[in-house]
């Protein structure tokens, strides 16, 4: 995949898994389930890999949305936050797009607080 020019993020946890992820080069690392060590966790991660992209995956939500990017993740991944499974299963496009918006409105609140 790295040889297609294609972004590649891997998942990951545990410190071996990020440091196996450096070494394979890939772009960014998706520390998957984020939500077992939490901010925190993606903190101590900054220690032994300072320069490593860190996305924290699983666990993001608008309420915690500023400690993670303050935490150092230099993006997140949030599926069933801006689009939860019961709105799309009942295909409720209009609650999905009211998450998604209110997803975008702490974004944008963390974004102007920086």
């Amino acid at each position: 995949m790295l040889a297609s020019g294609a972004a590649v993020l891997s998942g990951a946890l545990t410190p071996t898994e990020v440091m196996t992820a450096v070494r394979l080069g890939v772009h960014a690392i998706k520390i998957f389930p984020a939500s077992l060590g939490g901010p925190g966790y993606l903190r101590a991660l900054r220690g032994p890999f300072p320069d490593v992209p860190l996305m924290p995956t699983g666990g993001v939500n608008t309420g915690n949305l500023a400690d993670w990017l303050r935490a150092g993740a230099v993006a997140v991944g949030a599926g069933s936050e801006p689009c939860p499974p019961a709105a799309l299963s009942a295909g409720d496009w209009p609650a999905i797009q009211h998450s998604a918006r209110e997803f975008r409105a702490a974004l944008d609140s963390v974004r102007a607080s920086t």
